[in-house]
């Protein structure tokens, strides 16, 4: 599996895309807002690199117990499949969890199968 996108949490969206410009980064996607999780996001790419700038929309936003947890964090990885029933099998049976339905993420990516997947820790 090919890692898309390390998905990355921050209070302030604006400035963290500032910040990540100082290290390379450019915008791949213009800022979208996601009615479904109720979060705003921005993916920035660096040579092969992509990360998915994510701030939450209040504390109806399905991240919002993760960031007044964690502050600003990476928290998830993407990975792109060929083939999505396997991997998410695969993935399922041991310290990963996929937390979202990998076909409802096509919407926001571009051509590629996504599997995003949280470490299961304890």
């Amino acid at each position: 599996m090919k890692i898309h996108h390390v998905g990355y949490l921050t209070k302030n969206l604006n400035k963290s895309e500032f910040l990540f410009e100082k290290l390379g980064f450019i915008v791949e996607k213009e800022k979208a807002y996601d009615a479904l999780r109720k979060i705003h996001i921005v993916f920035m790419l660096n040579g092969d690199y992509r990360i998915e700038l994510i701030e939450p929309d209040g504390e109806e936003s399905s991240v919002w117990g993760l960031l007044k947890r964690y502050k600003n964090t990476p928290y998830h990885f993407c990975y792109e499949v060929d083939d999505m029933n396997a991997s998410v099998k695969k993935m399922g049976g041991g310290q990963y969890k996929c937390f979202q339905n990998p076909c409802l993420l096509l919407v926001w990516m571009v051509n590629c199968a996504v599997l995003c997947c949280i470490r299961i820790w304890g």
